[in-house]
């Protein structure tokens, strides 16, 4: 058996959750019971049994109950010391964790998918601990997706299954004067999906697409808006030209990254520049 713990939900977002599931269809891990354990989470979302707990002293009861193999951890809120405390409970487990930001960990493996990652920015690690870069964890659908053709047209706009800031209806108002078709891709998690329904139906030039294939909604557009995160990743992968905003902390390394490789990545402040830059771009 195999804990994943990692939470998700319209607050935080799901993009940990997607990486997971991505790791999971690895045949390392394909035909072994999964459970994930999470304080907050979508449960309709997920294809694993799921057990909901409080804290983390809560978490080390249901490993203490459950004996897995393998604990698998892709959350910031896990810190150095539930590690530490972890490892000390259980060391015959192997503890693996995800991490973006190249910190401080006391786990058995680092698993590390960023484009800018490098086993050298990890100092003073525990001599137990491997550290894993690997290449980002693209999804299959992209990967069937980019051997298709479509007739390219419109812009993907995509902050996020969640999109807790709210800043996709603040875009849409930004780009209404151009014209240019859009197409809206976001999840039922979204809490402002109500008036994102309303928005779209009143602006016939946005499409809405809910829970739906972004993959499909990558390949079928000329340019993308998005997040500086995994998705960016994804458009790399799909050669979809784009600008990325900003919008959370734990973005800082991938926004370094793609500002080096000359892609425009603006922050919250900066968002009334898309338009004038689609100008330019399109």
């Amino acid at each position: 058996m195999i804990i994943l713990r990692v939470d998700f939900s319209s607050q935080i977002g799901l993009g940990h959750f997607k990486r997971l599931m991505v790791l999971m269809e690895n045949e390392k891990w394909k035909m072994k019971n999964m459970i994930i354990v999470c304080k907050e989470c979508i449960e309709s979302l997920s294809p694993y049994p799921i057990i909901k707990i409080k804290n983390e002293n809560e978490f080390f009861e249901k490993v203490k109950e459950l004996k897995p193999k393998e604990v698998i951890v892709d959350n910031y809120n896990f810190t150095y010391e539930d590690e530490k405390n972890f490892k000390t409970l259980f060391p015959n487990i192997k503890l693996i964790c995800f991490d973006d930001l190249c910190m401080p960990h006391y786990c058995d493996e680092i698993i590390n998918h960023n484009l800018y990652a490098k086993k050298q920015k990890y100092k003073n690690l525990p001599t137990f601990t491997k550290v894993k870069i690997i290449k980002p964890l693209i999804r299959k659908e992209f990967k069937l997706a980019k051997k298709r053709h479509f007739q390219k047209e419109g812009i993907f706009l995509s902050l996020g299954g969640s999109d807790a800031k709210n800043l996709t209806l603040k875009i849409l108002k930004i780009l209404k004067p151009l014209r240019i078709k859009v197409n809206l891709y976001t999840t039922s998690a979204n809490k402002s999906l109500e008036k994102l329904k309303k928005f779209t139906f009143l602006n016939r030039w946005v499409k809405l697409h809910i829970d739906e294939d972004v993959a499909i909604g990558m390949a079928k557009s000329k340019f993308g808006i998005i997040t500086p995160s995994v998705i960016s990743y994804e458009a790399i992968y799909m050669n979809l030209p784009f600008i990325a905003i900003k919008v959370a902390d734990n973005q800082k390394y991938i926004t370094k990254f793609l500002k080096e490789k000359r892609y425009i990545v603006l922050n919250e402040k900066e968002i009334i520049k898309v338009k004038e830059l689609l100008w330019k771009l399109l």
